[in-house]
């Protein structure tokens, strides 16, 4: 290559890299003001309960991503770094990753900013699992292939995500003041790792439809409609950005275009996996008063004035953005249902506390 042409890749990397930082930054940003919107939610849904291993992976997914942001933002933004100092900034990344294997799997290994991101990808599908075993009832046969089938596909995925790590070299461009980059890197080994993670969940929606179809299909409960309306949006936004990530990877002309939607993906599914575990516990908060029958006194006054016109004003949706529209109970309800509907409803409330 000329010395020409090398200088035009430089600029074109250059140039590519910024636009992918600068989506990163804005996804930062989206991170922030999703906490503020849901922090009440939180306060109101999750800090009252009993410890759990869900509960401990709502939190280290909510509040770790707020800390990735900042040492993802001292690798992506500062300009004229060295060699070394981008390598230093990666592994300043790769330190915060036990944070999260703590939440997810428990093991320490130290790898780049990119096994970071894997890594909080991993813990929401963690979550992703969680629900899907305890919705099925619990059953052991299921606990069983649900885990041999996560740490197959994920450990393949890290093999994968290893080689390619190995490919990634940084060099010191002839221009000054350049945000880091790499200079050469496999990225088709990257795609391999979305494509992994893609059918990691396929297979976990699979089942999640089975049970739907064979265990609650003739079931009439608002708990379980939400979990699977959820379920489903989930699976279409990460499959959607796994896919396009998978395209960018293969398709981008620069090495820093192909990195484009990494951050986003990231951001996007911690927002919307801690989004889903809080919209679940609020219709079951909802459902448990809904229960409980007719009220009276202060708490009747208290449920009237907070609906208008069937509209519930207490509730938004804490996976919509928008208000959620909800029917007022009706007051003529028979409260003294059969065994087992109650059952059913009792359940379905506990099964969505416990997750």
């Amino acid at each position: 290559m000329s010395h020409s042409s090398a200088l035009e890749a430089i600029i074109h990397g250059y140039k590519d890299t910024k636009i992918t930082n600068y989506l990163g930054v804005s996804g930062h940003a989206l991170v922030v003001v999703d906490f503020l919107e849901t922090f009440p939610d939180e306060v109101r849904l999750m800090w009252p309960t009993p410890l759990s291993l869900p509960k401990v992976l709502f939190f280290a997914l909510r509040y770790y991503i707020l800390v990735h942001s900042v040492f993802a933002a001292t690798y992506g933004v500062p300009t004229g770094m060295s060699p070394k100092q981008c390598s230093d900034s990666f592994l300043r990344v790769a330190l915060s990753s036990i944070i999260t294997m703590i939440a997810s799997e428990g093991r320490r290994l130290i790898m780049s900013q990119l096994l970071i991101l894997k890594k909080l990808t991993w813990t929401r599908l963690a979550i992703l699992f969680i629900r899907v075993y305890a919705f099925s009832g619990r059953n052991k046969k299921l606990l069983v292939f649900l885990v041999v089938q996560y740490l197959a596909i994920h450990a393949s995925a890290f093999a994968l995500l290893y080689k390619f790590i190995k490919t990634v070299h940084f060099v010191k461009f002839p221009i000054d003041h350049l945000v880091c980059f790499p200079a050469q890197s496999k990225n088709i080994l990257l795609s391999g790792v979305f494509a992994l993670l893609l059918g990691s969940v396929i297979i976990v929606m699979f089942i999640m439809m089975y049970i739907a179809f064979r265990k609650h299909r003739n079931i009439n409960n608002a708990l379980i409609t939400i979990f699977y309306r959820d379920g489903i949006f989930y699976f279409i936004c990460l499959s959607a950005l796994a896919t396009a990530n998978i395209i960018v990877n293969l398709a981008a002309p620069s090495s820093g275009m192909k990195f484009l939607l990494v951050q986003s993906e990231v951001n996007i599914h911690v927002i919307l996996s801690t989004r889903m575990l809080l919209h679940l516990r609020s219709w079951a908060e909802k459902d448990h008063w809904a229960g409980r029958g007719s009220v009276t006194g202060t708490m009747a006054a208290f449920e009237y004035s907070t609906r208008l016109g069937g509209r519930d004003l207490r509730n938004i949706s804490a996976i919509q953005f928008e208000k959620r529209v909800t029917h007022a109970v009706d007051d003529t309800t028979d409260y003294t249902m059969g065994t087992a509907a109650t059952d059913t409803r009792l359940g379905s409330v506990s099964t969505a506390y416990a997750i």
